[in-house]
């Protein structure tokens, strides 16, 4: 396996989890790496993480490192602090009955064999043991890379009762992975969809955050179709399922608001409660989804207030994706960001402010100045504090303020 060495050697954390195995090692227990790094490795991908598997239990790994961190010591799991690096290192284990559709009421530790039979999908349950460097693999889940289709570990109903999230993370990994499903773990995923409802808005956020930024989109997508997932949590997506591309996004919100984008109003409302979305995230969301609806409506504005709308990241996110499809706006938000770069990128102090308009005008009549103010400072024709005291002398004196 010298690709998957070689690869796995070149991770940034490798020296974190070898200072683990050999301390792991010298204490008479397993150490392996699991799950998705070794998917990765076999597949010519550079991990995220590296997750050690050992037969050590929390307590013992508790007393062989300086500093652990308990994320979820009775389903056996704590995270390593070593060398720069947080290492998930879990103990091999076999899960309880499942009664939440979550997780287990308790586990039993127990061996690397019977650890991977407790996995969701095939592809995730490899081990790479670093005492022999090769892949251990108990559930065939080589065979299903090199076939690229994405099989349940064992029963697949049995996979999707015990998490019902599984159900979408299969949509999930088809699109990153770029797999097709296996046909017993599809029809499964059928006849379970109505359980992807009791899943927390916080995890399907996070999963779908997950598909959006895969390579395959698109396949995820039709998969949320074909199972009747789509139907169950973001029905408006029956209309048009078309998937044209991320635009370089790279938060979570700015695929979220491509995914509502063809939503209606209280469909995109509905979505975004569904998700608990953060109120920074529903923000963004909304505000790109406002202009993508009526982007006339922003472009008939003043430059000036169009200037104040694009420190508004769903504003400013979604006349990036106007611009990148070569929408009729192009021109446009090109001379905007133009002229958003000379004022660099950030909205210039008010040459006027509230203490100018004392025992001048009262109420609304002070905003309204001073926005109208703003303005002309934002389109440069009030550079100067001095030409901004003139202007407001005979904005007071004008019959229609005056």
């Amino acid at each position: 396996m010298p690709q998957v060495q070689r690869l796995l050697k070149s991770h940034p954390h490798w020296s974190a989890v070898e200072a683990i195995y050999h301390r792991l090692q010298a204490h008479g227990y397993k150490a392996f790496l699991a799950g998705g790094c070794v998917r990765d490795a076999l597949l010519g991908i550079m991990a995220n993480d590296l997750d050690v598997a050992t037969d050590a239990t929390p307590d013992q790994i508790e007393g062989l490192f300086e500093k652990t961190v308990n994320v979820g010591k009775v389903f056996g799991v704590m995270r390593v602090l070593i060398d720069g690096a947080d290492i998930e290192v879990a103990t091999f284990r076999t899960d309880g009955t499942y009664k939440d559709g979550r997780r287990p009421e308790g586990v039993h530790f127990s061996s690397p064999e019977q650890d991977a039979q407790r996995r969701d999908f095939t592809v995730n349950a490899l081990f790479y043991d670093l005492a022999t460097q090769k892949v251990l693999d108990f559930v065939q889940g080589e065979a299903d890379l090199r076939n690229a289709v994405l099989r349940t570990v064992g029963e697949a109903e049995r996979r999707f009762e015990e998490d019902h999230l599984r159900l979408l993370r299969a949509a999930r990994f088809v699109a990153q992975l770029d797999f097709v499903l296996e046909a017993e773990t599809f029809e499964a995923i059928k006849v379970m969809a109505p359980l992807v409802k009791t899943v927390s808005g916080e995890r399907l956020r996070d999963e779908m955050g997950k598909l959006l930024k895969a390579k395959a989109v698109s396949k995820g997508l039709e998969v949320m179709i074909a199972t009747g997932l789509m139907a169950l949590l973001f029905s408006f997506r029956l209309r048009d399922n078309e998937w044209p591309g991320s635009y370089g996004a790279k938060e979570v919100w700015q695929t979220l608001a491509l995914f509502f984008r063809n939503a209606k109003l209280e469909e995109l409302e509905s979505s975004v409660q569904l998700l608990k979305l953060s109120t920074k995230e529903q923000r963004g969301i909304e505000k790109a989804w406002a202009l993508w609806e009526k982007p006339e409506d922003f472009f008939a504005m003043n430059m000036g207030k169009k200037l104040q709308r694009l420190p508004e990241e769903g504003s400013h996110w979604a006349l990036q994706v106007l611009m990148l499809e070569g929408s009729i706006w192009t021109s446009q938000v090109k001379d905007l960001f133009k002229e958003w770069q000379l004022w660099q990128n950030q909205l210039p102090k008010p040459l006027l402010t509230g203490e100018d308009l004392k025992g001048k005008l009262v109420g609304k009549a002070i905003g309204a100045c001073l926005a109208e103010a703003f303005e002309q400072q934002l389109e440069r024709k009030l550079q100067t504090r001095d030409e901004a005291l003139l202007w407001l002398q005979k904005y007071l004196e004008s019959d229609s303020h005056g």
